[in-house]
């Protein structure tokens, strides 16, 4: 089962909050006047797919704290059981198979 962690009990929820009263009210425009890298920092690409974040009010400071934010609530963990075929929908007591629906490989998933 996945573990049971409320994101905004942790230190890292709490830091991130904080960190956004600081830089909320920061145009965008600003950001890029700073950083003329902005897109290559705050962009990702795989083949036709590019996932541009550069225009979202976030900093290196903001994606450091999204991290540790995932890292506190063992995020990496969740997936990577979703992706092995445990049983994490405890509704059901059984694997979610989201995975499978997408599974355009010839890989198999078994559970």
């Amino acid at each position: 089962m996945l573990p049971k962690i409320n994101p905004t009990k942790t230190m890292s929820w709490q830091l991130l909050k904080a960190h956004h009263d600081k830089i909320k009210n920061i145009p965008i425009k600003d950001y890029f006047k700073a950083s003329p890298s902005r897109f290559n920092l705050f962009s990702l690409r795989d083949d036709d797919f590019l996932f541009d974040f550069s225009k979202n009010n976030i900093d290196e400071t903001g994606l450091n704290l999204l991290i540790s934010l995932a890292n506190d609530c063992r995020l990496k963990d969740s997936i990577d059981e979703m992706f092995s075929g445990k049983k994490i929908n405890e509704t059901e007591n059984r694997a979610v198979l989201h995975t499978a629906l997408r599974n355009f490989k010839s890989d198999r998933l078994l559970v």
